[in-house]
């Protein structure tokens, strides 16, 4: 016999796809914020073309890459995506001349047919920077009871309920958002020579976040922010 309570019990337990999503809002233009408290941002970057360099040259780029990443110390989180995609348009230009326009069309054509086995490859860097106030001990908010008891038993209430809860001030925001953009500039610097890098707008890096979660291209053609500020979000609430 079927158990229709326990068929209910597992769905209802699942709960939503957007609670294990960790991505909170965008606060700014390409800087966001996450439900436990971090500020993150998104870099692109062009790698080296390995093909044409010999051993001891990768070997010296791969241990710059490797102390520019040092850069960041245990504090913060750097996550790479990677995405492969094959059947991707191949970006060209006619030069207008008939001869070299013809030898275009013809190696366009070849690329063609073999789109099933050719790939692109995109790389992007997302780092984390964990807010100020959710890295407080416990000791902190009890030693800022005299001074804001109800601010104090908020966090205490937050800290002690099943429920995690993150609270974070303007003044908080702004400082995490600081150093994160530093580290993120000393880092650019560090690579610049060999590996080009952007940071990406709040769309485009909505869009890479997205794509985590669906390899859809109409899908992801179609990501846009329902919100573009939190104050947008708060009004519409």
């Amino acid at each position: 016999m079927l158990n229709l309570k326990r068929v209910f019990k597992n769905y209802e337990e699942t709960g939503s796809l957007n609670a294990m999503v960790n991505l909170f809002g965008f606060i700014g233009p390409e800087i966001f914020l996450t439900k436990s408290g971090d500020a993150g941002i998104v870099l692109e970057l062009h790698g080296v073309d390995y093909e044409c360099l010999d051993t001891p040259t990768l070997d010296a780029l791969t241990k710059r890459l490797e102390s520019a990443l040092r850069l960041f110390d245990e504090n913060y989180r750097v996550y790479q995506l990677l995405f492969k995609r094959n059947r991707q348009p191949i970006p060209h230009t006619f030069s207008g001349k008939p001869v070299v326009d013809a030898a275009i069309r013809e190696r366009i054509a070849y690329f063609a047919q073999k789109a099933e086995d050719l790939f692109s490859l995109s790389i992007f860097f997302v780092v984390l920077c964990p807010a100020f106030s959710a890295r407080r001990s416990f000791t902190n908010t009890i030693f800022e009871f005299p001074e804001n008891p109800r601010k104090a038993l908020t966090d205490l209430r937050a800290r002690l309920s099943s429920t995690a809860c993150v609270r974070l001030n303007q003044r908080e925001i702004e400082r995490a958002e600081s150093v994160l953009r530093q580290k993120i500039e000393s880092f650019r610097t560090h690579i610049s020579d060999f590996v080009g890098s952007r940071i990406l707008g709040k769309e485009e890096a909505f869009t890479v976040l997205k794509r985590t979660l669906n390899f859809d291209p109409a899908k992801l053609a179609a990501a846009k922010l329902k919100h573009d500020t939190f104050l947008d979000y708060y009004l519409s609430e």
